[in-house]
């Protein structure tokens, strides 16, 4: 509750009893129960004096009876008087020239209305008189100030009040119910029954007895249609509601914007200027303390009075009570409500007497009350110091409810001061209602900052941004001791406990959240600022600032405070209102300084409510400050989540660093040992190759040092993965060898070369990958594979000969199948005392197989592997064979013969059945071998081995076996089979060159001769030199020359001329000076050689 009123009986104790008054301008007429009729001139306040009223005229004989009610139709200059049960009207401006109404007599309510209606299309002031007396309902019209018409329509039940909704509709009340009736149809409609009950059912949203909508039903009528009339026209005139009599229980009063207060006893409802319920606007009804003899309005409030002797009622709302449960009962006989709110704001006591009439005047800006004999004054408050006590009350509703309704502050500044009061009702309602979701919501549709929101969370949320809660209403601190006079108004106490803060936060993190994708589609959308509305706080030294200064209120009067009087109201002067003293500027923000305060604040709302949802914060990308977001992860020891913040920062040398840390550390969970390291390596971009070199080295030398330590104490499974620390090869697969984009721009040289100061077969390894699956045909990166594989056998354990020949197998595969590596640099890489075989396979590739099969014979000793020689390089060298030929009848090296004979004797070789110990018996035996291995390969291969170079080759003492028979059989039957050949080919060539002889000559036997004189018989013009001419076979006449061009018209035409017709084909030719000329068509024709005569 706060003061909205303030009471003045400007005149007391008259001699006469006021009966029924109305204001209009500066005038107030009062009708008395002696008929006389008193005019007052009103003095309105100032600064220097208090409002007065001044006798200007009394009509003592206005009336022969009592004055029962006054109206004003000021459009038309009358004056409406209800006495002695008949209306008179008088001119306005006279008081004379009375009209009595005969067709009213019995009257005792009449209602007034006045409003444009559009009659034709033209828009007409109407105003319209209503009287109810016997039974009958008179309305008299007029139309732009001149009278039009009188309606008369039947009652079938007594009236008890009556005001117009609308032009068109009148709304009335009987005992036991409200009805409307349409103008000029005089339809009667039901609304509700006019009960306490019913009321509050209907406003709750229910159908009881007479159906609201069924009364709508009929609202369109024949005749001209109506507008609403406007706010400004009610401050015209002005009239009293009812009777005198206390025990009238049903009242229609006027309220603002064109609605009407259906009130029985207590309980009243609102409808709209279609006789409808507001429903939307109202959803519960206006409870009065005490059932009202009079209620009137202003802009903002319905003022009521009653009688200080009724039983006081309890309203079932609880929105205007405060205090104790059972509080002493208040002495008051008038009550005012919020219109908006249906709030109890105020109660008043007129100690003089009961009042028994209240009005309104100047449009509802003037509230006056009467007695029996006494004239009070309620003068409003200014409106800022209504909104200044309300706000000091925490009664936010009732402040912007308020703002809204009043007619004394300007338009433009509504909106203003009704964003600043629900930014501090967001507050409020966060820090001592603990309604965070409303609030946050509030703060959501005012377009604020987040910081407004993350200010309200404890330091530890908030930061630099907290404020502490002492001084969440520092703005208001110097209204608390400003006027110690003022209503006291208790504020509502805090329920934010600090075990609440846990739904605080929660409501936070999700209001963040939604900021959050807020900012990342305007982000897609390529924003690159946001517009907000900030809090700009006043520079209270400069009341002049109306830029960022608070709310001012409208007036052209002079400067006041809070002492101002109150009725002041209607020239309000520009005072700032203390707790508004902050301005909300609409700002555009860069979006990267507000998300890294969204992001940051979430990854704090995250660590106190929800640490799961920090890695799917963390892992994509976001603006949290990386100084504060590292400091509370550390302390909070989410070590992974770091590592996701460094690496969406790029910081990727300090998640390393605190990976290798934590690897290290035994009690660092998940991060203990290699594996999380290798892990994230794999997360690295290729333009961090230098990083991975540098930190992929400790997981290689760990897994390298803890298979030797596995070796050494002979474990069976030395090369497999631990949990937490991956073997190298493990390593390697993940880190270099795998499909994603990064590891496969990687430089290969560089990585093999790395991996070659480690470990060969980890070279081995990732190259047979990047040959593999990337087809890398580089020939340095195949010269690696073949240096890795030496390696490899360099450092053989002497005792793993499996091993060793193991990796020859696949040195000798890669040899042979790679085309790509170099073989100059792979013979200088080859021990000359050993590996021959892989010697011999890189001499292929140089060409040179006399050398390679020289190798494979005496060094390696293995005529088998020279046998393979040949035939897997036939194709690049057909005489191989004869090669091996010559080695193999060649007297073998007397330094070969001599090694053979020493490894004979030291037991290390031994030729099979036959003894030999000294060099001459090595030197027989292998050239025994040798000869009988020639055999072989003359019968096996007697294709490859020309037989003429063959044969010189062969010694003269060497024995003519079965295998040189079957060489000799072979090369004789291939020497007959190409004879037959040759034969065959040679007489099919000679009989294909008589057929050409002979089509030739025949072709020569038909010919055209064209001579000079020869003439076209189409055109009978001379075929000469130069002219392209056409060969038409003709029955019976040879052939036909003619034109190509009168051919082609011929051909066109529709039937045949001189024995040749378009469906001929021709033979074509230029006239050329050639030898001869031959034409052939491609169909049917025969074959025509052209020669020139």
């Amino acid at each position: 509750m706060h003061h909205a009123f303030t009471i003045r009986a400007l005149l007391k104790q008259l001699p006469v009893r006021i009966e029924t008054a109305v204001a209009y301008g500066d005038r107030l007429l009062l009708g008395t129960a002696t008929g006389a009729l008193l005019v007052y001139q009103v003095s309105e306040a100032d600064r220097d004096r208090v409002p007065t009223l001044t006798l200007v005229e009394t009509k003592k004989s206005f009336a022969r009876k009592a004055v029962e009610q006054l109206g004003v139709i000021k459009e038309a200059g009358v004056l409406v008087c209800l006495a002695d049960g008949m209306v008179t009207l008088y001119d306005l401006h006279t008081l004379a020239n009375a009209t009595p109404l005969t067709n009213t007599r019995g009257a005792h309510i009449i209602a007034l209305h006045t409003g444009v209606d559009h009659i034709d299309g033209i828009p007409t002031l109407v105003s319209k008189l209503a009287t109810y007396g016997k039974r009958k309902v008179v309305v008299l019209e007029w139309r732009d100030a001149e009278f039009y018409k009188s309606f008369e329509f039947s009652a079938a039940e007594k009236i008890v009040a009556m005001q117009f909704s609308a032009p068109g509709l009148l709304v009335l009340s009987t005992a036991r119910e409200f009805l409307t009736l349409q103008l000029p149809r005089g339809q009667w409609d039901d609304l509700f029954p006019a009960d306490t009950a019913s009321l509050r059912t209907v406003a709750g949203g229910m159908a009881v007895g007479h159906s609201v909508d069924a009364a709508g039903s009929s609202d369109t009528a024949p005749g001209p249609q109506t507008s609403a009339p406007s706010g400004g026209m009610w401050g015209s005139w002005a009239l009293s509601l009812s009777g005198s009599s206390a025990d009238v229980q049903t009242t229609i009063a006027r309220m603002p914007s064109d609605k009407l207060l259906l009130c029985h006893k207590d309980t009243g409802v609102f409808i709209n200027s279609a006789g409808k319920l507001c429903r939307n606007e109202y959803s519960e009804p206006m409870v009065f303390s005490r059932a009202p003899i009079g209620i009137t309005y202003t802009s903002s409030y319905a003022v009521a009075i009653s009688h200080d002797s009724t039983p006081q009622t309890q309203p079932p709302s609880s929105s205007g009570s405060t205090g104790n449960s059972n509080p002493p009962a208040p002495r008051f006989n008038v009550e005012v409500r919020n219109i908006g709110t249906q709030a109890l704001v105020q109660t008043l006591h007129l100690s003089e007497e009961e009042p028994s009439r209240i009005i309104n005047g100047a449009g509802g800006k003037q509230v006056w009350a009467f007695g029996p004999h006494t004239v009070w004054r309620l003068m409003p408050m200014p409106i800022q110091q209504q909104v200044e006590d309300v706000l000091d009350a925490e009664q936010y509703d009732e402040a912007i409810s308020l703002v809204a309704q009043s007619d004394n502050i300007l338009e433009a500044e509504k909106e203003e001061l009704t964003k600043k009061i629900r930014w501090l009702r967001a507050r409020w309602l966060f820090r001592e209602q603990a309604k965070y979701e409303d609030a946050l919501n509030e703060f959501t549709e005012l377009g604020a900052t987040p910081t407004e929101a993350i200010a309200l969370c404890p330091e530890r949320i908030a930061g630099e941004l907290a404020e502490e809660a002492a001084d969440v209403e520092s703005i208001a601190e110097e209204n608390d001791t400003a006027d110690k006079s003022g209503p006291q108004i208790p504020r509502t106490k805090s329920t934010a406990e600090p075990a609440a803060w846990k739904d605080a936060l929660y409501a936070v993190m999700r209001y963040l959240t939604e900021h959050r994708r807020w900012i990342q589609q305007a982000t897609r959308d390529g924003k690159r600022e946001l517009e907000y509305a900030v809090r700009v706080l006043d520079d209270d030294d400069d009341d002049d600032n109306n830029e960022n200064g608070g709310s001012r209120l409208s007036s052209d009067s002079a400067r006041g405070s809070r002492q101002t009087s109150p009725d002041d109201d209607d020239s309000l002067p520009h005072v700032r209102l203390k707790r508004l003293a902050f301005s909300l500027e609409q700002m555009d923000i860069p979006i990267p300084a507000m998300a890294q305060v969204v992001d940051t604040t979430l990854l704090k709302v995250y660590l106190e409510c929800s640490p799961g949802l920090l890695g799917p914060l963390l892992r994509v990308k976001n603006y949290c400050d990386v100084e504060q977001s590292e400091g509370l992860l550390l302390e909070h020891k989410r070590y992974l989540e770091l590592v996701d913040l460094y690496h969406g920062k790029g910081l990727y040398r300090n998640a390393l660093q605190l990976l290798q840390k934590q690897g290290m550390a035994s009690d660092s969970g998940s991060l203990h040992g290699t594996y999380a390291t290798v892990r994230y390596l794999v997360r690295l971009p290729a333009d961090q190759f230098e990083l991975i070199l540098e930190y992929v080295r400790w997981p290689l030398q760990s897994g390298i040092s803890r298979m030797q330590d596995r070796s050494v104490h002979d474990s069976p499974s030395s090369n497999e993965d631990d949990e937490d620390w991956p073997a190298p090869t493990t390593v390697v697969t993940m880190v270099f060898a795998d499909d994603r984009p990064a590891a496969e721009a990687f430089p290969r040289p560089q990585v093999a070369s790395f991996l070659r100061q480690t470990s060969p077969e980890l070279v081995v390894l990732y190259l047979n990958y990047v040959f593999e699956t990337w087809h890398d045909e580089t020939s340095i990166l195949h010269d690696e594979m073949v240096t890795a594989y030496l390696d490899m056998l360099g450092n053989a354990d002497p005792q793993d000969a499996d091993a060793e020949v193991n990796t020859r197998q696949l040195l000798q595969n890669f040899l042979k199948s790679s085309l790509h590596y170099s073989p100059e640099r792979a013979l200088a890489r080859l021990p000359d005392d050993r590996l021959f075989t892989e010697r011999a396979l890189v001499l292929s590739k140089l060409g040179r197989h006399e050398h390679a099969l020289s190798l494979l014979v005496f060094s390696v000793a293995s005529l088998a592997l020279a046998e393979q020689y040949c035939v897997e390089n036939l194709a690049q060298r057909p005489d191989v064979f004869v090669l091996l030929l010559k080695l193999l009848v060649s007297t073998p090296p007397a330094d070969v013969i001599d090694s053979e004979a020493q490894d004979i004797r030291m037991g290390r070789l031994e030729f099979p059945g036959v003894k030999a110990s000294t060099a001459k018996q090595v030197e027989h035996v292998r050239t025994k071998i040798h000869r009988q291995f020639v055999g072989h390969l003359l019968s096996t291969h007697p294709q490859s081995i020309p037989v003429a170079e063959a044969l010189p080759l062969l010694p003269t003492d060497m024995d003519f076996s079965h295998d040189m028979f079957v060489y000799l059989r072979s090369q004789l039957c291939t020497l007959d089979q190409d004879m037959r050949t040759e034969n065959v080919v040679r007489s099919l060539t000679a009989a294909e060159d008589l057929q050409a002889r002979r089509q030739l000559k025949h072709l020569q036997t038909n010919y055209v001769v064209v001579s000079e004189t020869r003439t076209c018989p189409h055109c009978l013009k001379r075929i000469g030199s130069g002219t392209a001419f056409a060969i038409i076979p003709s029955e019976g006449k040879g052939h036909v020359v003619v034109h190509y061009s009168c051919w082609q018209r011929s051909k066109s035409a529709s039937s045949t001329t001189n024995g040749y017709g378009a469906s001929n084909s021709p033979r074509s030719a230029a006239s050329t000076p050639s030898s001869e000329i031959l034409a052939a068509d491609d169909h049917a024709a025969p074959r025509v050689v052209i020669k020139w005569a």
